[in-house]
């Protein structure tokens, strides 16, 4: 079986991370409120993600996708399309790919690192206090 993930790393988070995103369309994000939906891991290029809306209803091309999260501090606006989905509890995961955003790939990077680190500093407080 063949695999397309290539790159070095994905990062799977313990409790999902929030994100809202919108359809985009003709270059620009749909009007009206964002969906919310959850981040299970992410890698610089793309993410896995879990909700309940259903992006294929009705469709025939999987849908480009403004996605909005914080893994540390900074808000991360990244732009995606949907490659895969399947069925996930009582909704649907998918998978995400965010092409040729150099700019982004280093600040996913970075912001996984910030986070990681305050993880590992909170880990060592809690055996030094046990």
């Amino acid at each position: 079986m063949f695999f397309k993930r290539s790159e070095g790393f994905r990062y799977k988070f313990e409790e999902p991370l929030q994100t809202t995103f919108t359809i985009v369309e003709n270059g620009k994000a749909e009007a009206g409120e964002a969906a919310i939906g959850g981040i299970i891991d992410i890698s610089p290029r793309g993410i896995k993600m879990f909700s309940t809306v259903d992006l294929n209803a009705g469709k025939a091309i999987c849908p480009q996708l403004e996605i909005r999260f914080v893994i540390d501090s900074q808000i991360i606006v990244a732009y995606g399309e949907v490659m895969w989905s399947r069925p996930y509890m009582k909704g649907k995961q998918y998978g995400i790919f965010f092409n040729n955003q150099a700019p982004l790939e280093d600040l996913i990077v970075e912001e996984l690192k910030l986070r990681r680190k305050k993880e590992i500093m909170a880990e060592k407080k809690l055996k030094i206090n046990a």
